[in-house]
């Protein structure tokens, strides 16, 4: 234990923070004077390094010292809340609780006293007893030969106490802390919820205060007395008790401990005190018992496999020396208690297994115990000894026991000392720590190691690397500025010939990457090239001179000449030569510096001249080198005078106005004004109805400086300041700017620039008014959905006109303007005047009322007033007089009744043509207006027009496919006579409903198309419904309506069935023949040379005997003597087999039958012009797959 002790001081913080202390201190004084950055040797000196000895070990001491304190408030604290008391809800329970604190708090002042105030209370090992009541668990401990340095001062007898442990008894040893518990706290049995209570109390105390192994070991007591007078109930309650608390320790305090199995009061077995009597105290202290190995020791298996072995090793021993102690002993009564002694112990065997297997066999529900070992004790000889064999045969015979005496207490005890001292302790570190809590301490206290370790190293290695750093410093600076030679000389040389920045970007970049160049690099000293040893201050300025002097040479004649070659490719582009001139004067020191204009210039010019993700780094190393040119002064280049007297000369020819106009309307000002927007002038639903033809999204407005606040609170200011404008840059132009600056100038040129604003102004709105359309109507649905957001209260045609009709009165300024325009240029002038105080404001006044005209009482007009006499007509449509609703309201009101409408044809299933009048009634109303609103009506009519028929037509074609189409496919379908070839006939039932009169296709088309159809022109034909727009259904579609009405009147003039009424005659019969007989469904027609003249015969069809026939007499053997046809459309498949010749008379028509080379020619007599047996609607039907 000492060693331990020792080893645990050995690697504790503050020792290691001692050794790495005298490590690095010990580094400082021998070897600091080795330390040399450049000529300085910083450790050189004895004081010195005397110096930065102390510092180690000053910081060194502050550490230990917060460590200290921080452990000891730590303990201070744990101490304070380990002894507080905390209220429950049972009085009995805080009672207890706070007897337990109360004896905690005793012991921990005189531990402490005793320890002068070191951690020993969490330190030491700490060990619980458990056991029933009266085991002989205090017994054991105050005869255990322990050393308790605090029993002067608490007194032994009043932890331990005459009457038994109240609650728990802390017994502080040198070595470990024995909590001693009560044993009602084992069973439980005095007042199971108060002892509960208290018990689970006291280890959530363990387990709070000692987190990381609240316990280091479990003795279960037990006594042998006890076991060998209960009776089985008793003793399996008393086992399942202590198996009870046992799994309660491992699940509350999370830790697998060792168990050691305590059998007390082993004296109180016949034999014990005369058979140990000779022991002296040496012997006295062993370990009697036996203890498992620890290696494959998995708790109950091994506990309960080995008890047999071990106990039988124990009996052997006793049995060994039982022959030496009985001839030692003179006495007879005492020599017959030693003879029998291992008997008696041999009879207690099985009692203590049973109490073991009880305790600790195993459980798929419960965790595996760590059981260590089981042993025998005496603690006191007191109280009268058990004969376990005499008891067994008064049981047995029923004779009386012999009593035993008293065993009289001899102050000794046995076999405790070791197994405390030898046994347990030692054993202190088996128990498992709290996975959760003691990874947290590791890295809690590998943390601190590192930080100390970390501390101690970086300030030693601090110099090595600022020396290390600045040496490759001075190396890259020497090596860069060769490289850089190097590049500058393979740069073509002056006169410079090429504007090619590439050819000098390597040397630049060379230049500004060079170590400490205060152009890339901070004023602040790196750290870690610091502590007096910087040397980019040195290096810094000589690379800071030799960049700038590579930026005049280099870098900034290649612009020049990049400018001349622009100015030169555009000589036609007056605005680009303009602003590129003025660049050019910039850079060339001849004009007042503007550098945010030459960035804007060079980074435009740079993304087209080096395009590409792959010149990012290109454009970046220009801009940042065109930064540092511009930020330092410049060497004054001699510019192309030539070049520059052409550029000013074509300037100013070109008119002033149109340049001063562009660089008002692309002015920061002008351009920071929110865009006027459809999207949010139109409403939320907006790109529901409207689009742009154009492609353009809704979402492209018009620039900010065309609206009422741009022209009034940007645009008139920057008016204003249009001579300080031309002033300000009259140096661009040289002697020729100067001209520009007369009054007479400046009137016209203000009043051009005026005029060309307002131009653009109005141009603005018309375009974006004719680039907006109703959105096409896909469906009947949409058209309602499109109505319905147009004639709403938030319509965006009636938000978009009125925002432009706002926007147009440009005479009146907006509520927000911060500059109020009254009436007449008089008062313009007057506020303008007051406002700039200067005369050449005066010749810009009059520009604007004239450039606005005159007004209805011949004053000049106010500004803007062009603006808004052009869309006069979009003011008077939405203008509310008196409160009356405006024109515009009015034609939202039709365009509602249209909602209305198409709402109600959709309602109806979208079938029908519906009643159209409000869609007249509104393009009538938009027939004479101005704008778009007229376009915009016959969108919406002509879209809802398809869109009703449209819905109309697919309504009827769902009914078709639906009521018709499947049974007219099933009935007609592969089948005679609508196909001539086909076997099967059409049955007669089927025929009539589909075609008879009010049958399924007669029904359909008087239901759903007869509306559409003009049936008086041959062809039908369709109507047109919804004011010009038919229905869509193709022309095939009517022609087999139309066929199926012939159908209808052909076999169906005479009722719901099918019924043909005709007259056959006999006309010719071959010379080869004697007679023939045509037979229609038992209607027979006969003919012979001897007949005379044939007369005709009426025949109905269809008849009842579904057959037609043609023979011819006489049979001939070998020859084809007739045709037989059967069926109900057997008749008409005879026909198909006969020649049918057409006659002069539509109603007849001649049939030539070819009988096996013997012809019979009859007359067939329809009676009516629609002849159902050459009928070409009959066989030419086809059911319309959809319409």
């Amino acid at each position: 234990m000492k060693a331990g002790k020792f080893f645990r001081a050995f690697v504790s913080s503050p020792a290691i923070i001692i050794y790495v202390t005298i490590a690095l201190s010990l580094s400082i004084w021998f070897f600091g004077p080795l330390l040399a950055i450049g000529d300085a040797r910083p450790f050189d000196s004895r004081l010195a390094r005397g110096f930065s000895v102390a510092a180690f070990c000053l910081s060194a001491l502050v550490f230990i010292a917060l460590i200290l304190w921080r452990n000891a408030r730590k303990d201070k604290r744990m101490e304070e809340e380990i002894v507080a008391q905390e209220a429950t809800g049972d009085d009995v329970v805080t009672a207890e609780l706070g007897d337990l604190r109360t004896k905690l708090r005793q012991a921990i002042t005189q531990l402490r006293k005793a320890n002068r105030g070191g951690g020993h209370l969490y330190e030491l090992p700490w060990y619980i007893m458990i056991g029933p009541p009266g085991a002989g668990k205090t017994t054991a401990i105050v005869n255990s030969g322990l050393q308790f340095p605090l029993s002067e001062e608490i007194g032994k007898s009043a932890i331990g106490g005459v009457g038994g442990t109240r609650n728990c008894d802390w017994w502080f040893t040198n070595e470990a802390v024995l909590l001693d518990t009560a044993g009602r706290y084992t069973t439980q049995e005095s007042d199971r919820e108060a002892d509960k209570s208290a018990w689970l109390g006291f280890l959530t105390m363990l387990k709070k205060y000692r987190p990381r192994q609240p316990i280091n070991g479990a003795i279960v007591s037990i006594s042998l007395s006890d076991l060998a007078l209960q009776d089985a109930s008793t003793q399996r309650s008393h086992a399942l008790a202590v198996r009870t608390r046992l799994q309660e320790l491992r699940e509350r305090l999370g830790v697998r401990f060792p168990i050691y199995v305590l059998f007390t009061k082993a004296d109180l077995v016949a034999g014990f005190a005369e058979f140990f009597e000779p022991l002296g105290r040496e012997d006295r202290q062993q370990v009697w018992g036996f203890t498992l190995p620890i290696e494959g020791n998995d708790g109950e298996p091994a506990i309960l496999a080995r008890f047999d072995e071990e106990f039988s090793a124990l009996l052997g021993q006793l049995n060994a020396q039982s022959l030496k102690r009985i001839k030692e002993e003179s006495d007879p009564e005492r020599r017959a208690l030693v003879a029998g002694f291992p008997m008696q112990m041999a009879s207690i065997r099985a009692i203590a297994k049973d109490f073991l297997t009880e305790v600790f066999q195993g459980s798929r529900f419960e965790d595996m115990h760590f059981v260590r070992g089981v042993y025998l004790t005496s603690g006191t000889q007191e109280g009268t000894p058990i004969d376990r064999l005499m008891m067994g045969m008064a049981r047995t015979f029923g004779i009386g026991r012999q009593a035993i005496g008293s065993g009289q207490g001899t102050g000794r005890s046995y076999f405790l000392t070791n197994l405390f001292d030898k046994v347990m302790f030692p054993e202190a570190g088996l128990v498992s720590a709290d996975d959760k809590v003691e990874r947290r301490y590791r890295w809690a206290r590998a943390g601190a190691i590192a930080a100390a370790l970390a501390v101690s190293i970086g300030c030693g290695a601090f110099w090595a690397n600022s020396f290390i750093g600045n040496r490759q410093l001075l190396a890259t600076a020497t090596a860069d500025i060769d490289r850089y030679r190097a590049l500058s000389s393979a740069i073509p040389g002056n006169p410079i010939g090429d504007s090619d920045l590439l050819n000098a970007l390597p040397a630049l970049n060379t230049l500004r990457d060079l170590p400490a160049n205060p152009a890339v690099t901070d004023a602040v000293v790196p750290a870690r090239l610091g502590f007096g040893l910087y040397q980019g201050e040195h290096v810094g300025n000589q690379v800071a001179q030799t960049y700038r002097s590579a930026l005049n040479q280099h870098f900034l004649p290649r612009l020049l000449l990049r400018l001349e070659e622009q100015m030169q490719g555009n000589i036609n582009n007056s605005e680009f030569l303009y602003e590129a001139l003025k660049v050019y004067l910039m850079l060339g020191l001849q004009g007042p510096m503007s550098s945010d204009l030459i960035k804007d210039w060079m980074e435009i010019d740079w993304s087209l001249t080096y395009p590409g993700e792959a010149n990012v780094q290109v454009r970046a190393d220009f801009a940042f080198h065109l930064d540092e040119l511009l930020s330092q002064p410049m060497l004054a280049i001699e510019l192309n005078g030539p070049l520059v007297e052409q550029v000013q000369v074509l300037l100013s020819e070109l008119p002033l106005a149109e340049r001063i106009y562009s660089g008002i309307v692309n002015s920061p000002a002008a351009t920071a004004l929110p865009e006027w927007r459809l999207t949010d002038i139109g409403g939320p639903a907006v790109s529901r109805v409207l689009v742009r033809p154009s492609g353009k999204p809704l979402s492209e407005g018009i620039e900010g400086i065309f609206t009422r606040k741009g022209f009034h609170e940007v645009f008139l200011n920057e008016a204003l300041s249009v001579a300080e404008r031309v002033q300000r840059e009259s140096w661009v132009l040289g002697p020729r700017g100067e001209a520009e600056q007369s009054e007479a100038a400046l009137l016209t040129m203000s009043r051009d620039v005026l005029d060309l604003y307002y131009t653009d102004y109005a141009e603005r709105y018309e375009s974006i008014l004719g680039d907006v359309d109703i959105i096409p109507l896909g469906s009947l649905r949409q058209a309602v959905d499109v109505t319905n957001v147009l004639s709403g209260p938030t319509s965006p045609v009636v938000n978009i006109l009125t925002a432009i009709s706002e926007e147009t009165r440009l005479a009146e300024p907006p509520q927000s303007a911060e500059i109020e325009v009254p009436d007449g240029a008089t008062a313009v002038a007057g506020q303008l005047v007051r406002q700039r105080a200067r005369g050449t404001n005066a010749v810009l006044l009059r520009a604007l009322s004239q450039a606005a005209g005159s007004g209805a009482d011949g004053q000049p007009a106010p500004p803007g007033s062009y603006v808004e006499e052009r869309f006069a007509w979009l003011s008077s449509l939405v203008a509310r007089v008196d409160g009356q609703p405006s024109e515009l309201d009015g034609i939202i009101a039709i365009l509602g009744d249209v909602y209305r409408e198409l709402n109600k044809i959709e309602l109806a299933g979208g079938g029908g043509a519906g009643d159209n009048s409000a869609l007249f009634r509104f393009r009538e109303a938009t027939a004479r207006l101005d704008g778009p609103l007229q376009r915009w009506s016959n969108q919406i009519s002509s879209g809802s027009s398809d869109i009703t028929a449209d819905g109309a037509r697919a309504q009827i074609n769902a009914r078709w496919q639906a009521q018709v189409l499947p049974f007219c496919t099933q009935a007609l379908s592969d089948r005679y006579p609508i196909n001539r070839r086909a076997k099967a006939d059409v049955a007669m039932q089927d025929f009539a409903r589909l075609f008879a009169p009010q049958g399924m296709i007669d029904q359909f088309f008087a239901e759903n198309l007869s509306e559409f159809v003009d049936t008086r022109t041959r062809p039908w034909s369709w109507k047109q419904a919804n004011g010009g727009a038919d229905l869509g259904i193709s022309q095939k579609v009517l022609e087999e309506m139309q066929k199926a009405a012939e159908i209808r009147d052909t076999f169906f003039a005479s009722g719901a069935a099918p019924a043909i009424s005709f007259q056959i005659t006999p006309e010719a019969l071959d010379t080869n023949a004697l007679a023939v007989v045509l037979e229609i469904d038992g209607q027979q027609v006969g003919f012979n040379h001897r007949s005379g003249q044939p007369t005709p015969q009426a025949i109905s069809w269809p008849g009842a005997v579904g057959i037609a026939k043609v023979a011819i007499a006489p049979s001939e053997p070998g020859r084809e003597n007739n045709i037989v046809r059967d069926g109900p459309w057997g008749w008409f498949r005879l026909l198909d087999s006969a020649e049918v010749r057409k006659t002069n008379a539509s109603d007849r028509s001649r049939v030539i039958f070819n009988i096996g080379g013997r012809i019979a020619i009859f007359r067939l007599q329809t009676g009516s012009v629609l002849n159902p047996f050459t009928l070409p609607a009959l066989s030419t039907f086809n059911c319309p797959k959809s319409l």
